[in-house]
This record gives structure tokens, C-alpha cells and sequence, in this order.
């Protein structure tokens, strides 16, 4: 298999540098013409003074532009996965290691790719592909593929590591190697509620022994309801688009609720938690219906009903995803995560009950901790509106308890 390598080039800290230093030379020769021309310094003087900070600024700029951009690299071949900042280093992972699979963004910032966010290869303005791969002792070792037996020794059980992999959209190579990586990624299993293993222990909902629900077909068509390329006007047509399209808003609506409030998303963690099968079964709808849509009827019937019908598998998915989420809650995770997420949750009703700004802070201030932290550890997977909104509401609580001046 021939490899395929898609590259997402970035500014780097020259550029930045140069571009400011450019700017504030030839703001300052800006300045130093109407100082000279005022204080009635000679004209040749005058002259020699702008000119040269004016050829600064240009040397400067030129200096910054000449500069090899930064670039985060991604190659994946026949069994092996390669990413990583093209000036620093590049990693690799065995694809029979690949967990999940998913596609993020755009990306708010670059990021410094070093520190606590040297897995973070995530570029400004562009999409990131989210990679989760098991490993045990810091290496990586083959992906499970069945659930663990409730009697397995949990020293064995694998860990991960969660990456963010920038790239552009649009180009056919990434295309590709999305394609390869969803290939190799394993067939996950549905999520359980953990049973307690010692004598005596009772689970914590009676929903732990519930069956998994069943996995949506997005290869099985819709089954019901009049189809755009079966009108029998062209009126007709484009009043069933104008239906599917609602239902999309709908549908976007609904999963916005859990995305842009920090409760549910302590509360019911697997509806946005793209490792989890249901979740990332309806991103993958939502990816498809999203690239169909429209801002307006296309005049295309083929086109229009290609959008009907991956709307209707997207409501599909959404409706497996958030009744599968509410039903597991946060008992697909280890007890100990478990009572993390559960202390987040009080500390944000706590912050959400209280009237008092540096408490509403502190506790916020907390929560985002808790999440940050088994955001870094692979745990979770919040989407990137929810950590913004709890970040938000974390500011605003620092904000109104700083006294004005």
C-alpha cells in the first residue's frame, strides 16, 4: 500500500515576531515625520530618519515572510500511523493500536505543541482529527476489540493516548487517510453500566443491566415518508427539502443542549464522547448531512434526496446516541472517574446556586480542573463548545467579582 501524507502548514513565532516588529517600525517612522516636520529638524534628516525605519519595517517583514512555515505532518502506509510537528519530532502508532476515530474543529488557536499540550497538533482555523490509541506502559499495544471480563486483572487493562492532529479540509489526501485510519479503528463496543465485582456490591442504577442498545445502519435506508426524488413537483420537491432541513436544525439543536451546557455534560458524558459507538456513529451523520446541505434548495432532486435521506439517518443516529447517553450516564467509566464526574457536578450546582462571584468562581474554577485533567488523561472527550462555555462562565465569574476601579 502506497503511504499518504497530508501536511498543515502554520506560522510559526518568526513570523509573528517579524509581522509586529514591521508594524511598530513603521509606526514609529509614521511618528517620527510629523515629530521632525514639527520640531523643524532639516529635511534630509528627516528624510534619513523615516527612510530607515521605513526599510527596517520592510526588512523586517521580508525577514519574517522568507521563514519555512511551520507544518504538523500525517502519514499513515500499510500498518502504521506517523504524525507530529515536522520541526520538533514525529511519532508513530501501530493502526492495529487505533482506538477511535474522529473529526474536530476548526481549532480556536495554534497550539505551542510542547508541555501539557505536546499532543495537542491543533492550527488556527483548521479541523483536527482526534486519535485515541491503547497503550500499556507508555507503548502501544493492539486495540480491544470485545469488552473486558468483569474478572480480568485491571493491572493488564490497556490505556490510552488522545491526540489532536491538524488538517485542511477539503484536501483529497486527508480525505484518504481518514478513510485508512476508519478502516483499521475497531469495532467498539456498546456502553455498559460497570457492575461492582466484590461480594455483596450492588451496581449503582438498575440500568447496569441493561442490554446495549443495537447499532445504527447508516447503510440502511429510510423506511417511511414521502422521498424528494419520488415528488411529483418540482414545488413539492422543494417543500420536502425544506422539511429535511428543519429536522437537521433540529437535530443540531438537540445536541447543542449538551454541548454548550457544562451540567449535561457532567451529567450525561457519553452523548458527546466520541469513543463511545452510538456518539461517534451520529457524528458520522452529522458529517454527511452537513456536507450535502445547502443554503438553499439545490435544484438538483438527486442532491436534494441524497440530503433527505442522510437527514433521516442522522435522526436516526441521534435518537441511539442521546438515548443510549442519558441511559449510561457516567457508568461507562471507571469508579473513580465515575466520582470525579460527580464532584464536578455538585461544585457546578453549587456555583450555579450561589450568589456570590469569588465563590461562583472558585467552584467553576474547580470544575474546569477536574475536566481539564481527565480531558489530558484520555478520559473524556467533551466537545470543544462545552470546555469553552465552562471556561466562559468561569471568566465571567472572575469578572464580576474584580472590583472596578
Amino acid at each position: 500500500m502506497v503511504p499518504v501524507t497530508c501536511r498543515t502548514e502554520y506560522l510559526t513565532g518568526r513570523h509573528h515576531r517579524s509581522a509586529t516588529a514591521a508594524w511598530v517600525l513603521m509606526v514609529a517612522g509614521m511618528v517620527a515625520l510629523v515629530a521632525l516636520n514639527v520640531a523643524g529638524v532639516d529635511g534630509l534628516v528627516t528624510s534619513a530618519v523615516v527612510g530607515a525605519a521605513i526599510v527596517a519595517s520592510l526588512l523586517g517583514a521580508a525577514f519574517g515572510r522568507l521563514g519555512e512555515r511551520g507544518a504538523v505532518l500525517l502519514t499513515v502506509d500499510e500498518d502504521t500511523v506517523y504524525f507530529g510537528n515536522e520541526d520538533r519530532t514525529l511519532v508513530s502508532y501501530p493502526l492495529s493500536s487505533l482506538v477511535t476515530v474522529a473529526v474536530g474543529g476548526p481549532a480556536d488557536a495554534t497550539s505551542d505543541m510542547t508541555g501539557e499540550r505536546v499532543r495537542h497538533l491543533t492550527v488556527i482555523g483548521q479541523k483536527y482529527l482526534k486519535l485515541t490509541f491503547a497503550t500499556r506502559d507508555g507503548k502501544p499495544v493492539p486495540a480491544d476489540r470485545t469488552p473486558r471480563d468483569r474478572d480480568d486483572d485491571p493491572d493488564t487493562a490497556p490505556e490510552t493516548h488522545f491526540w489532536r492532529v491538524a488538517v485542511v479540509e477539503g484536501d483529497p489526501a486527508v480525505a484518504e487517510v481518514l478513510a485508512r485510519l476508519r478502516r483499521h479503528a475497531p469495532e467498539r463496543i456498546a456502553t455498559r453500566k460497570k457492575t461492582a465485582t466484590s461480594a455483596g456490591q450492588q451496581p449503582r442504577a438498575a440500568a447496569a443491566s441493561a442490554p446495549p442498545d443495537e447499532p445504527v445502519d447508516l447503510t440502511r435506508p429510510p423506511t417511511s415518508g414521502p422521498r424528494i426524488v419520488d415528488a411529483g413537483s418540482d414545488e413539492a420537491a422543494q417543500r420536502l427539502w425544506e422539511e429535511a432541513a428543519r429536522r437537521h436544525d433540529e437535530v443540531l439543536g438537540a445536541y447543542g443542549s449538551y454541548e454548550l451546557d457544562p451540567a449535561m455534560l457532567l451529567r450525561y458524558p457519553a452523548v458527546t464522547d466520541v469513543t463511545v459507538d452510538q456518539t461517534q456513529t451520529f457524528h458520522l451523520a452529522l458529517d454527511e448531512a452537513m456536507a450535502l446541505r445547502t443554503d438553499d434548495y439545490p435544484g438538483n432532486r438527486s442532491r436534494a434526496d441524497a440530503y433527505q435521506q442522510s437527514v433521516a439517518r442522522l435522526r436516526r443516529a441521534w435518537i441511539a446516541c442521546e438515548k443510549n447517553g442519558r441511559r449510561v450516564g457516567a457508568s461507562y467509566l471507571e469508579q473513580g472517574d465515575q466520582d470525579d464526574l460527580d464532584t464536578a457536578l455538585k461544585l457546578y450546582n453549587h456555583a450555579a446556586a450561589s450568589t456570590t462571584p469569588a465563590e461562583q468562581a472558585t467552584y467553576y474554577g474547580r470544575v474546569r480542573d477536574i475536566v481539564s485533567t481527565m480531558t489530558d488523561r484520555g478520559v473524556l472527550h467533551p466537545p470543544e463548545a462545552a470546555v469553552a462555555e465552562l471556561q466562559a462562565v468561569t471568566r465571567r465569574a472572575l469578572e464580576a467579582g474584580t472590583p472596578k476601579a
